[in-house]
């Protein structure tokens, strides 16, 4: 926290006025097809046989914030699951695990739902695929990413020119600096049509609710997401506020040029012109509500969105559920003196994370119970299939308060930063990978599926 202090104070001393020359790059419009007067409804998270790896069983990721410490943690589980022979290998070619061909846990992904710190693996992942594990730790958890976004923000004079007379804020240029160090400019059209599906959070300053950078909430704007870049997509889902400023999306729906057949994006009943986009973990900080709010759009109903994400046949739901959260240092107690500013404002973000975090845990949990009726009394209803009634929805978090107590109180006090040392990025990398191993959740999990 006391490192973002020293930011902020460096980026409001070059932050000047605001005028109309030199505008950053917004998100674009929808246009009419030549050829079609309506725009077909498509759910981002529709599977296509070629990403789908198994019909009967569904896993999906969640990467909470937390920086970098954050990206190195759920790396860690990545190159897990990158270990792991995926069950239709383990039935097909028992013999042949070392075979670089043959499919593992990972590839067994369908979803990675992400926040701040962890949309950075999310992204990369979604973007490169198993090249992950050649280059991110160079270009992003080994690289000094916060000193040298500091330099690259104060010390151009190119930067200073857009900072000054601008709309251009410190987002902005971050943005433009991920581009061109992290994900190559990369678009949402870039994606892996063969991997996961990305849902990358943010939280919108005007509506105080979460934003996720899919097809259909782009929709809601009249926007095309296929142009929209990547990095920017992450800059806003880590936007700390106040020490980065928000990333704005322009809302076309009050004048949209094709039908899109979902509603348009409001605040109650006034239009809302511009989204502010802040970091996700304002309103999540796990990356799990914006994916019970995709039952709640399909009706409400588990088996509806089972359908509209054509995995019908699926028998098992597993949700990793990997949670980098920090700790409230142990010297507030130990000391009379009151703590300075940078300690009570971390410690009173860390209280209120940690308490929401348990919410969140815990309504996904009720959940699953009545899921589970509702995909029994919709497939039975329609398939009878000897097996329609077998569905099991479970959940594994993973946590720093699963390692010993010494190594879980180093790991949770890092700093929330966006540059740690090379051990501690390794440290964290290896605790992933244990407590992925090592989950009594995921072990039963594996052990059904063969």
């Amino acid at each position: 926290m006391f490192k973002y202090l020293i930011i902020l104070g460096l980026f409001l001393s070059v932050t000047g006025c605001s005028s109309l020359a030199g505008l950053p790059p917004l998100n674009e419009p929808l246009k009419a097809h030549p050829h079609k007067s309506n725009a077909k409804r498509k759910n981002l998270l529709s599977v296509s046989p070629a990403t789908k790896k198994s019909e009967d069983f569904t896993l999906i990721l969640t990467f909470s914030g937390g920086g970098t410490r954050a990206a190195a943690f759920s790396y860690g589980v990545l190159k897990e699951l990158e270990s792991i022979p995926s069950h239709a290998s383990a039935m097909t070619e028992p013999s042949n695990h070392s075979n670089k061909n043959t499919r593992t846990m990972l590839d067994e992904v369908d979803l990675i739902s992400s926040v701040s710190g962890g949309s950075f693996t999310a992204a990369y992942y979604g973007l490169y695929g198993k090249r992950i594990f050649r280059d991110f730790e160079a270009r992003f958890l080994k690289r000094p990413v916060q000193s040298s976004l500091i330099k690259y923000l104060l010390f151009s004079p190119s930067n200073w020119l857009k900072l000054a007379p601008s709309l251009y804020e410190r987002s902005d240029l971050a943005a433009d600096y991920y581009a061109d160090t992290i994900f190559g400019n990369k678009r949402y059209t870039d994606m892996r049509r063969d991997g996961p599906r990305i849902v990358i959070n943010a939280t919108d300053l005007a509506s105080g609710r979460g934003f996720s950078f899919t097809k259909k909430n782009f929709q809601r704007l009249c926007s095309n997401i296929s142009n929209y870049p990547v990095g920017r997509a992450v800059v806003a889902s880590s936007a700390v506020p106040v020490v980065f400023s928000p990333i704005v999306m322009k809302n076309y729906s009050g004048n949209c040029a094709v039908e899109t057949n979902v509603a348009p994006n409001k605040v109650g009943r006034r239009f809302q012109s511009f989204l502010h986009l802040v970091d996700g973990g304002v309103v999540d900080n796990l990356g799990i509500r914006s994916l019970i709010h995709l039952v709640e759009e399909a009706d409400n109903n588990f088996w509806h969105l089972m359908k509209s994400t054509h995995i019908t046949k699926n028998h098992k739901v597993m949700f990793i559920i990997v949670n980098a959260s920090d700790a409230i240092p142990p010297s507030i107690g130990k000391r009379r003196v009151s703590p300075g500013t940078s300690t009570t404002l971390g410690a009173v973000t860390t209280i209120q994370s940690r308490r929401y975090n348990q919410t969140t845990l815990a309504l996904l949990k009720r959940r699953f119970s009545v899921w589970e009726e509702q995909v029994k009394k919709g497939r039975c209803a329609e398939t009878h299939s000897p097996r329609c009634a077998e569905i099991d929805i479970q959940m594994a978090e993973l946590n720093f308060n699963q390692l010993s107590s010494k190594e879980s109180e180093e790991l949770s006090l890092l700093e929330t930063s966006l540059e740690l040392p090379d051990d501690k990025v390794d440290q964290l990398i290896k605790a992933g990978r244990s407590l992925l191993r090592n989950s009594k959740q995921v072990q039963n999990m594996l052990k059904s599926l063969h």
